[in-house]
């Protein structure tokens, strides 16, 4: 991960997965991964070990949630794909009048 001293010079340290026992170097994985702290495998994973829980990465959130709050084998939490449907159902004269003041 870069991070500026006092300096202002990059410095690097090692970045690794949040999942337990995860022994993943990300410092050659996607800039994603290396943000979120998440190894590829992890991120698409059904079930990790996450501070001794079983959780899932949110695609949408970009962080682990317990088991409960997804629906069957969804990548995204039950409160994301909520407001992500509700958009969706919007009538066009909802959208339309939004910002227009």
């Amino acid at each position: 991960m870069e991070t500026n001293d006092e300096r202002g010079t990059l410095s690097y340290s090692m970045v690794c997965c949040q999942a337990d026992n995860c022994t993943a170097d990300l410092t050659d994985a996607r800039r994603y991964h290396r943000r979120h702290k998440v190894c590829e495998f992890h991120a698409k994973a059904p079930v990790v070990i996450v501070a001794g829980l079983q959780q899932r990465f949110c695609q949408q959130c970009s962080k682990f949630h317990e088991l409960p709050e997804f629906d069957d084998s969804k990548r995204s939490c039950r409160q994301r794909l909520a407001g992500h449907n509700q958009r969706r159902r919007r009538i066009p004269s909802e959208v339309q009048g939004e910002g227009s003041n």
